[in-house]
């Protein structure tokens, strides 16, 4: 054991430790960054098909991000995240 003293302690075990938070971490927000994306993604195509459907029958496109929080509201609430 060339990295640990007399009493067979590694020297690393904080260095070891930290880098396992470092990954813990990383993982919870690369995973909160993935559903964020999913849910500005759908948001924006929403938001978009409805100013599509408002601006074909002559509605007022102030109303389109209305089908982007409903359709993000159906979403949300019928993710399962399993």
């Amino acid at each position: 054991m060339e990295n640990s003293d007399q009493s067979g302690v590694q020297k690393d075990a904080p260095r070891g430790f930290l880098s396992a938070l470092l990954a813990f971490i990383s993982d919870i927000f690369k995973d909160v960054a993935s559903s964020m994306l999913v849910v500005v993604l759908t948001f924006c195509f929403a938001t978009v098909v409805t100013a599509g459907m408002l601006w074909y029958y002559q509605w007022p496109l102030f109303l389109s991000p209305v089908g982007g929080f409903i359709v993000l509201g159906v979403i949300l609430l019928l993710w399962n995240d399993s």
